[in-house]
């Protein structure tokens, strides 16, 4: 029984974390603008914050946001804004010379950090997704040590995929290749980013509150 409950999480964990996504799109956008480093520290943080969705469903916050839509409204609105202020940012990208592209640094490295934490924080399919599982797939019998293995387990492969999504995108060769259109990328990034914005924007409220029924009632 917790075999299978366990593969079961891990499956639907791996689909939902490798499909594309605003965390998708700014671990790429950070890993070819800043260099390998800050696409990994991106991809830390998007775990981090994959972490702090389940941290709070485990303290019951998750209930609490479910029976509340202006809440979850208020959630929408901030990571609509805050993917939208990153998307504009990209799409605003001049042209660089090779000399002029920065890359890691203390400063920049942690700011590509924030970059991951909070898209994935203010990700309302993020917090849907998080909900529905421990709604319906974890048993509300298990124990507490179990859901925060489930919990870490879920951290470290976001961590696995979006490192691997890293590496790729700062891979040398692919990124010779790339660098002289690097304003172009910026703004192509910024493009996908300002798209994940205004569908998280026009995303009805309501649509956690139907979820959390169905899941109920099933």
């Amino acid at each position: 029984m917790i075999l299978t409950e366990w593969l079961a999480v891990t499956a639907i964990a791996s689909f939902a974390i490798i499909s594309p996504g605003p965390g998708f799109a700014i671990v790429v956008k950070n890993s070819l603008t800043q260099g390998r480093q800050s696409g990994l520290a991106t991809a830390i943080g998007n775990a981090c914050g994959d972490v702090a969705h389940i941290t709070l469903n485990l303290f019951g916050i998750g209930l609490l946001i479910a029976n509340t839509p202006s809440i979850f409204e208020l959630i929408k609105i901030a990571g609509a804004l805050y993917l939208f202020w990153l998307g504009s940012k990209g799409l605003l990208s001049k042209p660089s010379t090779p000399q002029k592209i920065k890359y890691i640094s203390k400063e920049n490295g942690f700011r590509a950090f924030l970059d991951g934490l909070i898209t994935t924080i203010l990700n309302p399919k993020a917090f849907i997704f998080v909900f529905a599982l421990f709604s319906v797939i974890v048993s509300t019998d298990a124990p507490l040590h179990r859901k925060i293995f489930y919990g870490g387990w879920i951290g470290l492969i976001s961590l696995a995929w979006f490192t691997i999504v890293a590496i790729f995108f700062t891979d040398e060769k692919l990124r010779l290749k790339l660098q002289k259109n690097q304003h172009w990328l910026n703004r192509v990034t910024g493009v996908i980013l300002i798209f994940f914005a205004l569908e998280m924007l026009l995303s009805s409220p309501l649509d956690l509150v139907q979820a959390k029924q169905t899941f109920f009632e099933n």
